[in-house]
């Protein structure tokens, strides 16, 4: 069937071919096919993620580019990235002309692109003659005349280039980052003489690789010369005589090319243009999404032009879109017009449809549905592999590198795989390549199996909570050392005694020895090791040790128990309470939030998508919603509120916005009011920035509910503010409110939906939802295009202060100076002054009248300033895409969240922005000040947010969970049980009274442990216990065992019986069970007797199918005897199964 497709395409001159069921897999195998048979092909896809995945195979299905020596090669296809108003930028055009140019001149054959790049119109197919500039090491060529030539072809001079598009001198060293390049280029003059060409990292500034020529084209679409503007204007004046261009949009263009702007689109400046297909032979193959899929995408996408457009239009710079871009259903015939295969989702009725099925393949589960195959992968992995051989044609395993691949390889090697390293479509067997794809496909027509990273072996998700129940356990054991306090969550305070081995009978294995009062010794075998937890108390103190069947600390531990119930009943009526407290609960979506979804101009990020999704879910529930949404400053948390704000205020509820600074919430304003444009909501504000009069007919329509969405600060908690169909409660920037103001917003959340957003949420805020109390979204993913910002820890010095400053300004851009207090900031500005006297700078702080406040912030926003010398108000969601430097002076007073927020201001564009810290004395600085700075530098990871409120968790603690008393209970049992105590009290109470999970207690009669000979050092071994009792399920002690296996070879037997038993805890506590005893040849288990996991009813056919192997102990228990003919690890493991069958569900 795939065969007669290649040969019916391969006889085409026009027409089209269908392709049942035909995913990505199948469609790349088909692109690669028809390339090696010498045919130009373009593959169209729906949209970036579709994109990545299709390039990744590319690669996978290209043996020369899925081998070890792939880097050096240069491959047959080029790839458009999606073509959305938002990439009419010099990055975006830098890409597309490379695209182009490759296709021109025959570099590439093919081409791999985004549906919507069929519908903008592209530049004349002569736009490259006489403008390409190829330089070669060794020839001569005057450095001035290039950096006039690159000038005009619309290159930017910085004076670090970091992105495509830009250029910089120093002195004989020319660097630039022309298209094509996925590295800036350095030359290297002597005079005239071009004496090195070299490759350089863009962030560390280093040289890569030597070149001996480099290519450099325009960036630009339009003509920048003289003659070019020339020809453009004569263009646009024929048009407007002709009657089909007005003059406001002759205007519009004229502004547009006058300021450079990449905005402007060369469908209105060529007469010439073209569109995509125009730069492919006629003969191309089209592969094409199906076609109501395909219809979709280029509908989708012309529509987002019209938006931008439109917004142009508001702006003063209107641009003819009927010049631009063309209509959807001409991209699609001209598709249509040639030779063309459609990949349609389903088998279509009738007619010549080629069915070849392939089914998707994203995570370990999808190839191994069943629990028993998911608790020991590696030995499932290995054994279907072995079956695979033989039953499938090819069995492809792929790599996102040489290290991982060779990791693999070695484990699989023990195993007996021997896997080929270079594809070959014909070749039955197994291979191992390199390739940046993922995910997973079963080409059932080829009876192929393609298996990445994500599909190899099960991930473990990333949790944001701690297990329920899980006291979390000793964490680091490289500081833990003989004496150390440590807190047994059933005995108490001990020192720690050190790892011993004890013989019993037959059997030899490891515990931990803990001293108590009195020389009590306390041996607590190595798989309970998650009851110990290192002693955090509250004060500076040593608590007394504990004594072994003492009642001193079962009695502190229930004074702490009863005092945090009372905390947990609190938290209910905060928050707990909201589960059955009834709230309005929203219809299904309908039409009207679909168009204001369709209306957002950029493409969600995963994490935003998944967000919205959870806080829309949140609002069809019949209680009130409660989530907080922790994301890193611009990554999209204002667009959560914006859809949950419109379904609230669509619905006929009243939306308040609660923001921490006047300035914050005008941007709001503004933001709102935009994106709700040509909808019937009216969006209110309340500030000190609003007139008296104003706010007063604003509270009159709030109170009436003529406002729909009230934006405002505190103003909002004042008493004279009624707003009598609340249904939505939107906290922005949590952090930055008192407890006063919580003890008033408490009052206004009791019946309405409570949205809190913020970067870095607050130790107490963060505890709560990682406790249960609150949920939780988080948003990690950055923005297409985003850089993380360069983050420096300077001392205050003069020259590099200058430096820092002029690097920033010399770029055009603009530097926030943020110093700690209001108190003296006017000696910070004339210090600002010295280091940069031309400049010109700006005061701002909380205490200035709100009239210059708001002129310092509009002058610095549009341009008119160039340092804004401020405290830390500008810490509070302000967005200032000019501004890429920050330099926060006396870093040392600042907490490790605000240090978080404000490096968040910069940044908030495609540009490399840098953040200095600084301090006077950096050996000088306290210890805690010192790890909160090297928290700040090593996190400097877009989407590092939630990262840092943890770490600010462990650093300060939660304190009290309500804020206002300080319990002294937590000095008695230590944080972490303290918390976890905290955690079950709540669970106890919505779960209407019911307890957690309590762990099984297994008493051990077989060897189970990590030989000394396998981890000789004890520190180590000791980790290793904990790391594998505290895996939270089976994949994380699959990827446990491969590290184990990976850096000391295979398991031994003693510890691969003691994986097993982790296993078999696992289930047991599960399964509900108190008890196990755990022998060679037997197993014996006690339940409670209101234990409500095993089924009474599956018993009989249990006993009956196991044999007279088991035999029931009144009142509730019972005991297998093992299958003696396997191994001590694999009995066990067929007993879990076995047991399985007894489980209700």
């Amino acid at each position: 069937m795939y065969a007669d497709v290649i040969e019916e395409l391969a006889r085409l001159k026009t027409g089209r071919v269908d392709m049942a069921r035909a995913g990505l897999a199948t469609q790349a195998r088909l692109c690669v096919d028809m390339l090696r048979q010498g045919r130009c092909v373009a593959w169209v896809v729906r949209n970036r993620d579709e994109l990545l995945t299709a390039r990744a195979l590319m690669t996978l299905f290209s043996p020369e580019f899925s081998c070890d020596d792939a880097q050096s090669k240069a491959a047959p296809w080029t790839f458009l990235p999606p073509f959305s108003p938002r990439s009419a930028s010099r990055e975006g055009w830098t890409e597309r002309l490379a695209a182009l140019y490759a296709l021109q001149n025959g570099q590439a054959r093919g081409v791999l692109l985004t549906a919507d790049n069929l519908l903008p119109k592209l530049v004349p197919l002569d736009f490259f003659e006489g403008r390409e500039l190829r330089l070669v090491q060794g020839e001569e060529v005057s450095l001035e005349l290039i950096l006039e030539q690159v000038t005009q072809w619309g290159y930017e001079r910085v004076s670090m280039v970091s992105n495509a598009g830009e250029v910089a001198r120093r002195g004989d060293i020319l660097d630039i980052m022309p298209p094509g390049y996925d590295k800036p280029v350095r030359l290297d003059f002597f005079g005239d003489l071009i004496e090195e060409i070299r490759l350089f990292d863009p962030v560390s500034q280093r040289s890569k690789a030597n070149l001996s020529e480099v290519l450099v084209l325009p960036v630009s679409p339009t003509r920048q010369d003289a003659a070019g503007r020339d020809k453009m204007q004569a263009r646009w004046k024929r048009l407007f005589q002709k009657g089909l261009l007005t003059e406001n949009e002759r205007f519009g263009l004229t502004r547009l090319q006058e300021q450079g702007d990449f905005r402007l689109m060369p469908g209105c400046c060529y007469d010439a243009a073209t569109t995509l297909e125009s730069w492919l032979p006629a003969d191309a193959v089209w592969v094409l999404p199906g076609r109501n899929d395909f219809r979709e995408s280029l509908e989708t996408g012309g529509h987002l032009w019209t938006a931008a457009f439109e917004a142009q239009d508001a702006e003063g710079r209107p641009q003819p879109l009927r010049f631009a871009v063309r209509e959807a259903g001409d991209a699609e015939g001209v598709c249509a017009r040639s030779v063309c295969a459609y990949a349609e989702q389903l088998v279509a009725d009738g007619g010549d449809c080629a069915d070849l099925p392939e089914r998707a393949l994203s995570s370990f589960g999808d190839l191994f549905p069943s629990a028993a195959e998911q608790d020991r992968p590696w030995q499932t992995l290995v054994q279907a592999l072995k079956r695979w051989q033989h039953e499938k044609r090819q069995v492809v395993l792929c790599f996102a590198s040489e290290k991982s691949r060779t990791k693999f390889l070695t484990l699989a090697a023990q195993d007996g795989l021997s896997p080929q390293f270079r594809y070959d479509r014909e070749q039955e067997g197994l291979f191992a390549l390199i390739a940046p794809f993922r995910a997973g496909a079963d080409l059932i027509w080829d009876r192929s199996l393609i298996l990445g990273e994500d599909v190899l072996q099960p991930h473990v998700e990333k949790s944001r909570r701690v297990p329920s129940g899980a006291f979390k356990g000793l964490e680091r054991y490289d500081e833990l050392k003989p004496g150390d306090l440590l807190v047994h969550r059933d005995y108490g305070i001990a020192r720690f005694g050190g790892l011993l081995r004890m013989e019993t009978g037959s059997t030899a294995n490891d515990f931990l020895l803990l001293h108590y009062s009195g020389d009590d010794r306390l041996y607590v075998p190595v798989d309970r090791l998650s009851l110990i937890q290192r002693f955090k108390g509250g004060g500076e103190a040593t608590p007394p040790l504990d004594r072994l069947g003492g009642g001193s600390w079962q009695s502190g531990k229930e004074k702490a128990r009863k005092a945090i119930e009372k905390i947990a009943e609190d938290l209910v009526e905060m928050y707990a309470w909201r589960k059955v407290a009834k709230g309005f609960r929203y219809p299904p979506l309908g039409e009207l939030y679909r168009e204001f979804e369709a209306s957002f101009g950029f493409e969600e990020t995963p994490d935003q998508a998944r967000a919205i999704q959870d806080v829309l879910a949140d609002m069809e529930k019949p209680e009130p919603m409660d989530r907080l949404v922790c994301g890193d400053v611009g990554f999209g948390k204002t667009e959560v509120a914006l859809r949950a704000a419109f379904r609230a205020a669509s619905e006929g509820r009243q939306v308040a916005l609660l923001c921490p600074t006047t300035v914050l919430a005008e941007q709001h304003y503004q933001t709102f009011r935009s994106r709700l444009a040509g909808f019937a909501i009216n969006v209110g504000l309340l500030s000190r920035f609003v007139s008296a009069a104003k706010q007063k007919e604003t509270l009159k329509a709030a109170a009436s509910g003529q406002i729909d969405i009230l934006i405002g600060t505190h103003r909002l908690l004042s008493d004279d503010v009624i707003l009598p169909n609340l249904g939505l409660l939107v906290l922005d920037e949590e952090q930055r409110f008192g407890v006063r103001h919580k003890e008033k917003l408490k009052k206004m959340k009791k019946n309405v939906d409570a949205l809190t957003l913020t970067a870095t949420p607050i130790p107490r805020t963060l505890q709560l939802s990682m406790s249960g109390v609150r949920e939780l979204s988080v948003i990690e993913t950055a923005p297409p295009e985003r850089k993380p910002v360069a983050t420096a820890i300077l001392e205050r010095d003069k020259a590099t202060l200058r430096q820092v400053i002029r690097r920033e300004l010399d770029r055009e851009g603009q530097v926030f100076w943020v110093h700690n207090r209001v108190q003296g900031l006017e000696r910070v500005v004339e210090f600002v002054k010295e280091l940069a006297p031309t400049a010109r700078i700006g005061m701002a702080h909380g205490q200035l009248p709100e009239k210059k406040l708001e002129e310092t912030m509009h002058a610095f926003w549009h341009g008119e300033l160039d340092i804004l010398v401020c405290t830390a108000i500008v810490e509070s969601g302000l967005d200032f895409p000019r501004a890429n430097t920050l330099i926060v002076d006396q870093a040392q007073l600042f907490g490790l969240g605000q240090l978080y927020q404000l490096r968040g201001r910069v940044g908030r564009s495609d540009r490399q922005a840098f953040a200095c810290f600084v301090v006077s004395d950096l050996n000088s600085l306290p210890a805690a000040t010192r790890e909160r700075l090297r928290i700040i530098l090593d996190m400097d990871y877009l989407g590092a947010g939630f990262q840092v409120a943890m770490e600010d968790l462990r650093l300060r603690g939660a304190g009290n969970i309500l804020g206002e008393v300080q319990s002294g209970h937590m000095g008695r049992v230590g944080l972490d049980l303290y918390l976890e105590m905290l955690e079950q009290a709540v669970n106890k109470i919505k779960n209407g009274g019911v307890p957690l999970q309590i762990e099984t207690e297994l008493n051990l009669g077989l060897t189970a442990h990590i030989p000394e000979d396998y981890i000789t050092d004890g520190r180590e071994r000791l980790g290793w216990y904990k790391r594998l009792s505290a895996a939270p399920d089976a994949a994380a002690r699959q990827e446990l065992e491969l590290e184990l296996r990976d850096r000391f070879g295979s398991l031994p037997e003693p510890l691969e019986v003691f994986m097993a038993v982790l296993a078999l805890k696992q289930f047991l506590t599960g399964a509900q069970a108190v008890k196990a005893d755990v022998y060679e040849d037997r197993l014996r288990i006690t339940w409670n007797e209101k234990q409500t996991a095993i089924a009474p009813e599956k018993l009989v056919p249990f006993l009956a199918a196991q044999g007279g192997r088991v035999k029931l102990i009144p009142p509730s228990g019972l005991e297998l005897k093992l299958d003696m003919a396997l191994a001590t690890a694999a009995r066990l493991d067929a007993a879990r199964l076995a047991l399985g069958n007894l489980l209700a569900g």
